[in-house]
């Protein structure tokens, strides 16, 4: 076995949740070389007593992603075990569970006692708009009807399931999305912080109950692939669960190729993706947490940030997830003004702009 499938191999979670159609129970999921004879997944399924749930190209690692139910009663590990030893597998490893990481909204105006304003971007605004930069959002479903976010998004995709175009309008996403990108000057609620960016929608998460997103190894990794196929200048990814091999690899892959990627850091000592990787930008929520990160880290307002929300609503939203948009829309500005900026430089500039606030 190679070092790659070692290192891709040995973790088991326990998925709550997959919105996918799918029978209940654990599932994981393997990698099989690009070059892979068709019906490999099937021989596969009828080798091991699986159930083949679906099956997608990984463009960006030359790999195919396939996804297995296990009968009720297996055991993970077994399984696990048996496919890292099969020839035919590149890689195996249980579907992990992230989640959007950002708190649940308060009921609609409660933060107006509490409110508080964001500092040091304002000038920002008049400096550019994110004209031309392409920024990757992977999150929850979109209000692509809300008035100030009508035809602000070049693309909507949905990964969750069969219909990669119908898209529900769900919390995480829309409040992301405005914050980074909502319409300005339209004389309609906010200005999102890059209303001229080219924007693309990816759902990966899926919400259960309003606000409360969940996101599956699977499913962030088609996401990836995809924002790295249309070489995403940005990536933003307001989101935080266990280490992932594979999306690891893909984030790693994304950077390579140019992209700055931000991650949220995660409220759980557990949730280590995708801020423990050293290409991230890691995004905190205006205070310095404890967690430690081994690439660049922000702390940047996320206290009761004003966006949009499903049903063409408007709300504060709090959370390490909305610090994240926040500071991808800066960057973004950054990116149109100075389209060459490393994220070591994006990270110093957005640095001194933070500290930098402007009188109140």
């Amino acid at each position: 076995m190679t070092a790659r499938a070692a290192l891709l191999g040995a973790f088991l979670w326990s998925l709550t949740a997959l919105a996918v159609a799918a029978p209940a129970g654990a599932q994981l999921m393997v990698l099989l070389p690009g070059g892979a004879a068709p019906g490999v997944a099937a021989a596969l399924a009828r080798d091991h007593g699986l159930t083949l749930l679906a099956e997608r190209a990984l463009s960006s690692l030359e790999q195919r992603s396939v996804l297995f139910g296990l009968a009720p009663g297996m055991a993970s590990e077994a399984v696990l075990a048996r496919l890292a030893a099969d020839a035919r597998v590149a890689a195996a490893q249980p579907v992990l569970e992230h989640r959007v990481a950002g708190m649940p909204p308060k009921d609609p105006y409660f933060d107006l006692q509490v409110r508080t304003r964001p500092g040091g971007v304002s000038t920002l605004a008049t400096r550019g708009t994110g004209r031309k930069v392409r920024v990757a959002i992977i999150d929850t479903g979109i209000d692509a009807a809300h008035p100030d976010l009508l035809g602000q998004v070049t693309e909507a995709r949905n990964f969750v399931g069969a219909d990669p175009h119908t898209i529900p309008p769900e919390f995480h996403g829309t409040a992301v999305t405005g914050l980074i990108a909502a319409h300005a000057g339209n004389g309609v609620g906010i200005h999102g912080l890059a209303p001229d960016a080219e924007v693309y929608l990816l759902r990966a998460c899926w919400e259960p109950v309003y606000g409360d997103g969940l996101c599956s190894s699977f499913t962030l990794a088609q996401a990836l692939d995809y924002a790295i196929e249309i070489r995403a200048r940005i990536i933003n990814l307001s989101l935080a669960g266990p280490a992932d091999p594979l999306l690891t690899q893909l984030v790693e892959r994304a950077a390579e190729l140019g992209a700055i990627v931000f991650g949220a850091i995660g409220e759980e000592p557990d949730q280590t993706f995708p801020t423990s990787i050293p290409e991230v930008i890691a995004v905190e929520q205006a205070y310095e947490g404890t967690v430690s990160v081994p690439g660049e880290r922000l702390t940047v307002p996320g206290l009761q940030l004003l966006t949009t929300v499903p049903g063409g609503r408007f709300d504060f939203v709090s959370g390490p997830s909305f610090a994240t948009a926040h500071a991808s829309g800066v960057a973004a500005v950054m990116l149109q003004l100075e389209p060459h900026l490393g994220p070591h430089e994006l990270a110093a500039w957005e640095r001194r702009l933070h500290e930098n606030p402007e009188p109140r």
